[in-house]
């Protein structure tokens, strides 16, 4: 099979490849949708819910040249690949960045760790790849290395950063000031967020994705890099977008905590859009080399439906209705349940320490923060998506100054990229079984305090199970476990049975 950079390095072309080359090619650059039997389309048989990514057996997207490799290697399929290594830059070597990310900290407090060094100068080398680090890693100190050092050495003239949210628009550009401490290197940011004024003669733009999707195409032709900060969210309609939009860019690179697992759709996506896996710094790696906190893990398994619910649960999911139906039913009933939100709230207000109470629906979390503010004695702040950024901000701040803080907040809110230090508990009090979700709110927990050497996980599971039949939220459950197990966090299951409409 030979394939050919295109001169755009957007695409590769399929020049030459036999009948049974290109069905295993389209057979591997398939995949479904998730969830794609309730998809409205292929419900009503318009669709199979399958995305390709071998167009009109011809083109494949640029970024999937290693996904090529991997397949071709894996069939035994003889492969050649023209112009590829145009993606690359031949220039930089390890040894001069090496000297060059050394020097730039020289007389600094920051002295940057092997291990950022190595990532970022595999970013620099590959140009168009995808980093996952874990929480505490310093994905932002290592885009500051690469920020800095393309710009220093006229790699590129401007660049755009994307993040997700309005608060990591401000840590950013806070924490690219902070290391940029003798201005050696000629930054200067332009935020973009709602209400924000645009300056002229700006070289690195840090804006939300909210905020840029509005952009014109002809805005994003200035870019010759394009970072994306947190790149497990770059499967949404939004980022991808303006990626696509970015057509100068010589640089797209990704970095987050949690790139989705290897032969999946979004997988595809994302290295569609970037390019492929490069570097992966582990939360176990970095725990073992002490530079973040460990992890305990404390599931509680509560039992307190009446015989007769669990019995109507087990024939529904049998006979009566679809399974996201019975889900539903079953997330209803336990929020519902006076005794259950009695006991995590007693669990809540005994653990010492600061807290993040993490809840799904609204209408959950506020039943929690009502319940603790009326009957713990700790200091309690409510978060969803309509509270303001500088609220937000202002609460960070107080769990970071204070001692038995809790915060309860929406995962959207808070599971990924908010940095507080001293956060000692981590509260699942609804169910999920997403490891982005997952692994991204435990990272909130594992960045270093002097109040800390471990951070405390209470999962809590609900048993409304029959015999010969799990419940959905326990099959969830099982897939978190599974979740702690693959990155070595140490768990143990804690069995409780109450009374749930006391």
């Amino acid at each position: 099979m030979e394939l050919s950079l295109t001169e755009n390095r957007q695409l590769l072309r399929i020049d030459s490849a036999t009948a049974l080359e290109l069905e295993q090619i389209n057979i591997s650059l398939t995949k479904r949708i998730d969830s794609w039997r309730f998809n409205p389309l292929v419900k009503k048989g318009v669709w199979d819910g399958y995305i390709s990514y071998v167009k009109d057996d011809k083109w494949i997207p640029a970024g999937l040249w290693k996904e090529v490799m991997d397949i071709c290697k894996e069939y035994k399929i003889d492969l050649k690949i023209h112009g590829v290594t145009n993606l690359f830059d031949r220039e930089i070597n390890a040894e001069s960045f090496e000297k060059w990310a050394l020097d730039f900290f020289k007389d600094s407090e920051i002295t940057p760790r092997d291990y950022q060094i190595d990532a970022a100068y595999n970013i620099l080398k590959f140009r168009n790849c995808l980093s996952e680090l874990a929480t505490s890693a310093g994905k932002t100190l290592i885009s500051f290395l690469t920020v800095a050092y393309i710009l220093e050495k006229q790699k590129a003239e401007k660049i755009l950063f994307i993040v997700p949210n309005v608060s990591l628009v401000i840590q950013a550009s806070e924490d690219f000031t902070d290391y940029n401490y003798k201005n050696q290197v000629n930054i200067k940011i332009q935020q973009i967020y709602s209400g924000q004024k645009i300056r002229s003669g700006r070289n690195v733009v840090i804006g939300t994705y909210q905020s840029l999707i509005k952009k014109p195409t002809e805005y994003f032709d200035q870019f010759d890099a394009v970072i994306i900060d947190e790149t497990h969210k770059a499967k949404s309609a939004s980022i991808k977008t303006i990626l696509s939009k970015c057509k100068n860019a010589i640089y797209k690179y990704g970095l987050s905590g949690t790139i989705p697992k290897s032969g999946t759709l979004d997988r595809l996506t994302l290295m569609c859009h970037t390019g492929p896996l490069i570097t992966e710094v582990s939360a176990n790696f970095l725990q073992n080399e002490g530079h973040i906190a460990k992890c305990k893990v404390k599931v509680i398994e509560m039992d307190y439906a009446t015989q007769s619910a669990k019995d109507a649960f087990k024939e529904m999911a049998f006979n009566k209705y679809e399974s996201k139906d019975v889900f539903k039913f079953e997330q209803n009933y336990v929020i519902n349940s006076p005794g259950r939100l009695n006991f995590i709230c007693s669990i809540i207000s005994k653990v010492k320490g600061n807290s993040l109470v993490l809840f799904h629906r609204i209408e959950h979390g506020q039943k929690i923060y009502e319940k603790l503010r009326q009957e713990s004695d700790k200091v309690v702040y409510y978060v969803d998506g309509s509270t303001d950024k500088d609220i937000r901000e202002e609460y960070k701040k107080k769990m970071e100054a204070g001692d038995e803080v809790v915060i309860v907040a929406s995962y959207g809110t808070f599971s990924t990229g908010i940095s507080i230090k001293k956060i000692h508990n981590i509260f699942f009090t609804e169910s999920f079984k997403s490891e982005v979700i997952i692994r991204q709110s435990i990272g909130r927990g594992l960045r270093q305090h002097s109040s800390k050497d471990s951070v405390n996980i209470i999962d809590f599971v609900d048993d409304i199970s029959s015999p010969d039949w799990d419940n959905y939220l326990i099959r969830h459950a099982k897939a978190r476990q599974k979740i702690y197990n693959e990155q070595k966090f140490k768990f143990d299951i804690k069995k409780v049975k109450f009374e749930g409409d006391i």
